[in-house]
């Protein structure tokens, strides 16, 4: 949206507007559950007179994390047409990832008993014990018994940050198994390697890479201070001075997945990320699997998820206003 919208960096501000609007009869947006207010409000702006907007989302995906909550509002204020998609493409209508997506939406419990071809829960209550089998799954059973690259097709996703089986734990063990060694580069506490998997944390415009962009290091030249970084087919040269905008991205939070989907996804569901065990997070992490969804935790930590169906208000007003007739 901020490429569609001309967004200028240097000023804050985006080129296209009530004064230079797109030139299109229909716009469709994706992900909007992912829009918030602001972004939402320059959209409009430079949407043209007559110009058809449709908006796609999955409202019982997680918020924004900017302010408001757009999709969730919009269908509360019954001002706008909503359709509902029920098909399923993705998978089989049978599928566990599939049946398990809808059990969790309708406050029901995952089945969690006999492992399905696309979906597995491994029972573990404590952070070590939960990294060590995650570990080892990826260093052998994932190729072995599902024929996928650890690496390339497999996405770790947890709730948080901190922990044990937090993101940041999570990706120096992954980094250490999965790329010991090459070419290297430190920054503070930070190392990268040649084939690392990398996220970009930030848009960069100039560069034309955008926040959760995910990569893979091609290639360090110390030299030159300057990595090169493979984008799908396309090469990205960062100066060292900028490598604060990548981290590794083995792991990544629930969040920053959202909007992505994997061949295989792993996430750990445990007490140590209590504070952040919600419905809408669960939900979030079973659907970003395609192929092959593995949670790992206890009954105890699922259920907590499950019933924690607190959604937390965002007072934005957005939906009272569109039912008054005062939004604009």
């Amino acid at each position: 949206i901020h490429r569609l919208l001309e967004f200028d960096p240097r000023t804050a501000l985006f080129g296209r507007n009530e004064e230079n609007p797109l030139t299109a009869s229909t716009i469709i947006v994706d992900e909007v559950s992912m829009v918030d207010i602001p972004l939402i409000q320059n959209l409009l702006a430079a949407t043209p007179r007559g110009c058809r907007l449709v908006l796609v989302g999955d409202v019982d995906q997680l918020p924004s994390v900017g302010p408001g909550n757009v999709l969730r509002d919009l269908i509360d204020s019954r001002k706008i047409r909503v359709v509902r998609l029920a098909q399923i493409y993705r998978q089989a209508r049978e599928s566990r990832i599939v049946v398990n997506a809808h059990r969790v939406n309708a406050g029901e419990m995952p089945l969690l008993g006999e492992d399905a071809p696309d979906f597995r829960f491994v029972e573990i209550e404590g952070g070590e014990e939960a990294l060590a089998w995650i570990k080892n799954f990826l260093s052998g059973e994932i190729r072995e018994r599902h024929g996928l690259d650890p690496v390339r097709d497999v996405q770790v996703i947890a709730p948080m940050h901190k922990g044990i089986a937090g993101v940041s734990s999570l990706n120096k063990e992954l980094q250490a198994l999965l790329n010991p060694r090459g070419e290297e580069i430190r920054r503070d506490d930070k190392i990268l390697r040649v084939g690392d998997k990398v996220i970009q944390i930030r848009n960069n415009y100039e560069l034309d890479v955008f926040n959760g962009d995910v990569g893979r290091i091609a290639e360090i030249s110390p030299e030159a201070e300057e990595l090169e970084v493979l984008f799908g087919g396309r090469r990205v040269r960062y100066a060292f001075a900028r490598l604060d905008e990548l981290t590794l991205a083995y792991a990544v939070s629930v969040h920053k997945s959202q909007g992505s989907e994997y061949r295989a996804v792993i996430a750990p569901l445990l007490g140590e990320h209590f504070p952040m065990l919600q419905r809408n997070l669960l939900y979030t992490a079973i659907t970003r699997g395609r192929e092959l969804v593995v949670l790992v935790g206890s009954k105890r930590t699922v259920g907590i998820a499950v019933r924690n169906n607190r959604i937390r208000h965002r007072y934005s007003f957005l939906a009272h206003r569109l039912r008054s007739g005062d939004a604009a």
